[in-house]
């Protein structure tokens, strides 16, 4: 059925589309980025608020609630076709009230509406559309929507909407309560070993034989997965778990997912080849995947992983932070109105850049072809092997396996002249966390200044600049100005960064902050029923407080949290927060069992639970050089099963009362020492850097 496009609405007077054109809607007021690209639609947007949910409930009208966020393709396709057509806009504006909501501020918001959504058609994504009715209950939704057939949806809902009102408020209730009742659900009991191998077992099964990563049409990188996976082959020197992880971090560090240019990863590739990608670049994304491949070249010995691991921050730092530290949300999938435009290269400009000698052969080197991948352009990869270029062309002036490091910086100048992504300058305290982990974790293996400087920074920020009155976290800023309370990621997320930073540095005012934040953590969030809630106990919640258990691209609430809890303990010494990790996996171990990979930050902490997980307290001052050497093997590890304190003369009071597991350990006959010890129970003390590394390894392969 189409919309009644000319059906008026009794309420306050309708603003025409023509009138919101010229002066734009309310949403011209937001920091959100994604907010004010669509503050001159013609449709009378609201920002989530009381304004919009107090009309509402005033005139009666259906809530269009529209969630997305500025790095989204889909979402400005939606809105070039549907959000700024006049007619679309009319209808909307006279019989809705429409919210616009940035799901990157607002988590707890679209975790919530898109379970409706899920619900009610099976799938999910972004631009989410979901209708509400005054009382928030949602009763339909979907995603995207072309113009027409959303213009039939919107025809429909509204005249149900007034001809059988009570249908829609039974179909809104029942809707509410089977979320509530699937919140609810707990699949108890401690989980064991087993957990881990049969998550395993099912990583080998759905393994991309062919292209690396996990079968299917289109390839996201899943970090935390190979996160997982890497440390369960840490522990068990499984060498087809070894070669399944080193064959997918090949495949996305070689193919278009890869930034071969600038460094850093895209979104996905819509292809199952690693080929070409999807063009946004997230800070979530970049920051763990840094992250992993730094910890990947310690494992494998291999210099590739470490040049993009480097190359992935620097990246970040580059062009996703600001002056004062903090990291930037995302850059736009899309440049100039072109999806991928600012990223793709024809044969011609590569040759432009590196001249007729060297150009053949550095476009071989990134597949480059008169042809192309991408609407006759070319995403980059690096498939070709030097060695056969250099066959092809012996004759270049710079050695053909240094052409692409020669070109990079030239390259990077020769497409800063064109129309750049769209820079979502929004500041997020968990991908913060997230980040910061990153370059500490990256500082102290590589032991490299700037890394260490980027992370204190971004660590200065946020507990200077999100930090609220109360003592708690905002959960985002822009331009300076905090946007709603912090989630239950943003406090452990933050709080995990904190930890490595305090690793990294040796600075204690970062665990002592670290555990600040878990302490509200558990005082805010905690669920009597076990486990905790997204949303601190202050909260608004308009279908009541939920909890998040399943990671996504990024780990959930409490899979942080577990992850957080334990990382305290090896660090502090404090048993409450080894009991608080056991009941927090006893009350989802069921689930655990049964959810293997979609909850891989638990199976992580789940590794670190059973064991050996050691903290290793090195004794000596700073500038002694067999302080210095014991540091450097520990880092060299870059372990996955250890923490490292940092004792010196300055910090004894430090450690007696933030980490007392760590305080009465003392030097060797007056010389620099390291302790090797699990929950108290230390192992022989040593001087030898050798043999800290054999200490560490004890109980696991590498």
């Amino acid at each position: 059925m189409s919309a009644d496009r000319s059906q008026s609405h009794p309420g306050e007077p309708v603003r025409t589309p023509a009138a919101i054109r010229v002066s734009g809607n309310r949403l011209k007021h937001e920091m959100s980025l994604y907010l004010r690209q669509h503050a001159h639609n013609p449709v009378d947007w609201f920002a989530w608020g009381d304004e919009a949910l107090n009309r509402a409930k005033a005139e009666q009208k259906p809530i269009f609630l529209s969630i997305g966020y500025s790095s989204c393709h889909w979402c400005h396709v939606m809105a070039h076709e549907a959000f700024e057509d006049d007619e679309v806009a009319a209808f909307l504006n006279r019989h809705f009230v429409s919210i616009k909501v940035d799901r990157e501020e607002r988590p707890d918001l679209d975790a919530t509406y898109m379970d409706a959504v899920m619900a009610m058609t099976g799938s999910g994504g972004w631009p989410m559309s979901a209708f509400l009715t005054p009382d928030l209950k949602p009763f339909y939704g979907g995603t995207y929507f072309p113009k027409e057939t959303f213009l039939s949806v919107l025809g429909q809902i509204q005249r149900v909407f007034g001809e059988n009102r009570r249908a829609v408020d039974d179909q809104a209730e029942r809707l509410v309560s089977i979320l509530a009742q699937h919140d609810r659900q707990r699949q108890s009991g401690l989980p064991d070993e087993t957990a881990l191998d049969e998550a395993v077992r099912l990583a080998i099964r759905r393994y991309d034989n062919v292209h690396g990563g996990f079968s299917g049409a289109q390839k996201f990188p899943t970090p935390l997965v190979w996160q997982f996976l890497l440390t369960r082959f840490r522990r068990t020197g499984d060498d087809l778990l070894g070669g399944l992880v080193r064959r997918t971090l090949d495949a996305m560090g070689e193919g278009g997912l890869h930034d071969h240019v600038g460094g850093g990863f895209h979104r996905y590739t819509v292809d199952a080849s690693w080929t070409v990608p999807h063009f946004e670049k997230m800070l979530y994304d970049n920051a763990q995947l840094a992250a992993l491949y730094t910890e990947a070249a310690a494992v494998f010995g291999e210099a590739r992983y470490a040049e993009i691991a480097r190359a992935t921050l620097d990246f970040l730092i580059r062009d996703l932070s600001d002056e004062e530290g903090a990291f930037f949300a995302s850059l736009d999938a899309d440049s100039g109105g072109e999806e991928g435009s600012f990223y793709v290269w024809t044969p011609a400009e590569v040759l432009a850049a590196a001249g007729p000698t060297d150009g053949p052969a550095l476009a071989m080197l990134f597949g480059v072809s008169e042809g192309g991948n991408f609407e006759g352009k070319n995403v980059l990869t690096r498939r070709v092997p030097p060695e056969q270029v250099g066959r092809i062309y012996p004759a270049t002036t710079t050695p053909v396996d240094k052409l692409v490091g020669h070109y990079a910086p030239l390259l990077r100048q020769t497409r800063a002249e064109r129309a750049a992504p769209g820079l979502d300058r929004k500041v997020v305290t968990s991908w913060n966390g997230l980040a910061i982990s990153a370059f500490a974790r990256a500082a102290l293996h590589f032991n490299d200044e700037s890394y260490r400087r980027a992370a204190s920074r971004a660590a200065d920020f946020l507990l200077e600049r999100h930090r609220l009155s109360d003592g708690g976290l905002a959960r985002a800023a822009n331009e300076g100005r905090q946007t709603g309370p912090g989630m239950l990621t943003d406090y452990a997320l933050f709080s995990i960064g904190l930890f490595d930073l305090f690793q990294a540095t040796g600075a204690w005012r970062y665990l002592e902050e670290g555990r600040r934040l878990l302490e509200l953590s558990l005082s805010r969030f905690r669920d009597p029923a076990g486990g905790f809630f997204n949303t601190a106990d202050n909260a608004e919640t308009p279908l009541g407080r939920r909890s998040e258990i399943y990671d996504s691209v990024r780990p959930s609430g409490n899979g942080a949290m577990l992850n957080a809890l334990l990382t305290a303990v090896a660090l502090t010494g404090e048993p409450r927060y080894r009991e608080e990790a056991e009941t927090l996996l006893r009350t989802h171990g069921g689930t655990l069992r049964q959810m293997g990979l979609e909850m891989s930050a638990w199976l992580i902490g789940l590794e670190r639970y059973l064991g050996p997980y050691y903290e290793a307290t090195i004794v000596g001052e700073p500038d002694e050089a067999e302080t210095q050497s014991l540091i450097a093997a520990f880092a060299a590890l870059c372990p996955a099963n250890a923490v490292l304190i940092r004792l010196d003369e300055s910090s004894l009071s430090a450690a007696q009362a933030l980490a007392p597991v760590a305080a009465d350990k003392g030097r060797l006959n007056g010389k620099p020492t390291a302790w090797v010890c699990r929950y108290g129970l230390c192992q022989k003390p040593t001087r030898d850097p050798a043999e800290l590394r054999q200490q560490l390894l004890e109980g696991w392969s590498r």
